[in-house]
C-alpha cells in the first residue's frame, strides 16, 4: 500500500468522551519524551509510561506517530506494551510493531535524495538518509551526527551518498526520508532551495527547530495515521492525538480530538482542540489521568 494521498476518514466530531476513545496517538520527541539535560538523550518518564500502558491494558490502542525509525522508537513502544500498525519516519511508513512488517510506505526519489546530499555538502551542513530496511547513512561524520545518535540511540554508517542513489546503486529506488540538521536560518535557506528545484515533488517539515525532514510528496503523519487507523478498524472520531511540532499538524488534523503539549509552537496550538502541560511536565500523562480518572 502507498501512503501518498490516502483518504478514508469522516468529518471531525465534537469533543470525544473517554468511553468513546479507542486510540491514543502520540508523537514522541517533544511530546511524550523528556530530554536528559546531562547528555541530551530522550527518555519516557514512569508516569507517562504508566498512563499509556493503562490504556493498553484497557484494550485501547496506543499508536506511535513519530519521525523516528522503528528501531529508535522500540524502547518506548515496549515500555507501554503497544502493538499493531504504527507510524514512523514522519509518515513515510506504516509498520506493524513489534513484528517490523512494513504495511505501507512511500519512498523519496533518488534524484531528490542525491540533490539534498550534494546541497548539504555545498552548504557544509549535516544530512542523513534512512534507506529501506531501516539503514541509517551519513555523508560525513560531524558534531551533529553525535548529537543525533545520542538523542535517538541509533548508530549510522558513513557512505558515499551520491553513489548510493545513482542508477545501479543500492538506493537507486530512493530512501524513506532524508534529514538536514543545522541552525534554523540555514534550514530556511535549504528549504527554499529544495522547494525551488522540486516544488511539490518534495514534502518538507520541521520536527525540531534544527531538523528539516525531506520526504516524498503526499507523505505526512496525517495521511499515514489514516492508513494505520483504517488497518485497525478505528474511526477518526474515536481517536485523540498529542503533538508539539510543525510535522504533527497533519496528525492532529487527522484525529478526532487534538491536544497540543504546553511547549508546542503557536501554529500547533492553533489547530489543537485543547492544550495540556509541557512534555517536561508529563503533559500527556496529566491529560490522560484527567479523562480516565478511574485508573488513578
Amino acid at each position: 500500500m502507498n501512503i501518498r494521498g490516502y483518504s478514508g476518514m469522516g468529518t471531525k466530531k465534537e469533543r470525544i468522551g473517554s468511553r468513546s476513545i479507542r486510540a491514543i496517538v502520540v508523537d514522541l520527541d517533544g511530546t511524550t519524551l523528556r530530554s536528559n539535560p546531562a547528555d541530551g538523550s530522550s527518555y519516557m518518564s514512569d508516569r507517562v509510561a504508566r498512563a499509556l500502558s493503562e490504556r493498553v491494558a484497557e484494550g485501547r490502542a496506543v499508536i506511535l506517530c513519530t519521525g523516528r525509525s522503528p528501531d529508535a522508537a522500540e524502547p518506548f513502544r515496549a515500555a507501554v506494551g503497544a502493538e499493531g500498525p504504527m507510524v514512523f519516519y514522519n509518515g513515510a511508513a506504516v509498520v506493524d510493531a513489534p513484528s517490523g512488517r512494513v504495511l505501507a510506505s512511500t519512498l523519496l526519489s533518488a534524484e531528490i535524495a542525491s540533490f539534498c546530499a550534494a546541497l548539504a555538502a555545498r552548504r557544509d551542513a549535516h544530512f542523513h538518509a534512512f534507506l529501506p530496511g531501516d539503514s541509517l547513512v551519513y555523508g560525513a561524520r560531524r558534531p551533529e551526527t553525535d548529537i543525533y545518535e545520542k538523542r535517538t540511540g541509533l548508530r549510522g554508517e558513513i557512505a558515499d551518498l551520491p553513489s548510493l542513489f545513482r542508477d545501479g546503486g543500492v538506493a537507486a529506488s530512493g530512501c524513506i526520508k532524508g534529514m538536514f540538521i543545522a541552525e534554523p536560518a540555514v534550514l530556511d535557506s535549504i528549504h527554499r532551495e529544495v522547494a525551488d528545484r522540486f516544488g511539490s515533488l518534495a514534502y518538507m517539515a520541521r520536527s525540531h527547530a534544527t531538523y528539516l525532514e525531506v520526504m516524498a510528496t503526499g507523505v505526512s503523519k496525517g495521511n499515514a495515521l489514516k492508513v494505520a487507523l483504517s488497518l485497525r478498524g478505528i474511526g477518526r472520531e474515536e481517536t485523540v492525538a498529542f503533538g508539539d511540532a510543525e510535522n504533527d499538524i497533519p496528525m492532529l488534523q487527522a484525529a478526532g480530538w487534538a491536544v497540543a503539549v504546553g511547549n508546542a509552537g503557536a501554529a500547533v496550538k492553533a489547530v489543537a482542540d485543547e492544550i495540556t502541560l509541557a512534555a517536561e511536565e508529563d503533559g500527556v500523562a496529566a491529560y490522560l489521568e484527567r479523562i480516565f480518572p478511574e485508573t488513578r
